[in-house]
């Protein structure tokens, strides 16, 4: 369990699967991933197995890191936070409740998972893919130190044709808030 300012990020396991559905259960969530994060807390479950197992002997260079964020003054669960790291490189996700959007959370969150990809598992070069009008992820993004590419020279897993792809690399200066 690891703690920010106003933040509790926890591995994801199978007790945050209900209350996730439950942050992430609003149609705006699916709006620029293509539809719903997940529907049910059985197809969370289903997904932390998954994500549990990990990518298998194929793939020996790649890693699944996967973090429940839950508000650390009252425990409301808030979202996840994603990262897949591919030996040098690391493509960072996430996914907030847009109950508590605006706040800033998301910003702090991944501004910890890029640090915690950076400092806990020394992968400095990070990417990021995002649909063109999710102009609050894009700003996000830019917040902690991701800048636009013109094109991703990886193989960035979660790039959807028309995507814009964002680099970033540790030590990248940080806007605050």
């Amino acid at each position: 369990m690891w703690h920010t300012e106003r933040l509790t990020i926890e591995p994801l396991a199978h007790e945050h699967a209900e209350e996730l559905v439950a942050a992430l259960d609003h149609e705006s969530v699916g709006a620029f991933i293509g539809g719903p994060d997940v529907t049910t807390a059985a197809a969370l479950h289903e997904r932390i197995d998954r994500l549990t197992t990990g990518p298998g002997p194929d793939w020996p260079d790649e890693r699944w890191w996967n973090f429940a964020v839950r508000r650390s003054s009252d425990g409301a669960m808030l979202g996840r936070l994603e990262a897949t790291t591919y030996g040098e490189w690391a493509e960072v996700a996430y996914v907030f409740g847009p109950a508590f959007a605006g706040r800033g959370y998301a910003t702090e969150g991944v501004r910890w998972l890029v640090g915690h990809v950076a400092d806990e598992l020394s992968v400095a070069e990070q990417w990021a893919a995002v649909h063109p009008d999710n102009l609050a992820s894009i700003r996000l993004l830019e917040r902690v130190g991701f800048q636009r590419e013109p094109v991703s020279w990886r193989p960035i897993g979660s790039f959807d044709d028309g995507d814009l792809v964002f680099h970033r690399h540790a030590g990248a200066p940080t806007a605050q808030r």
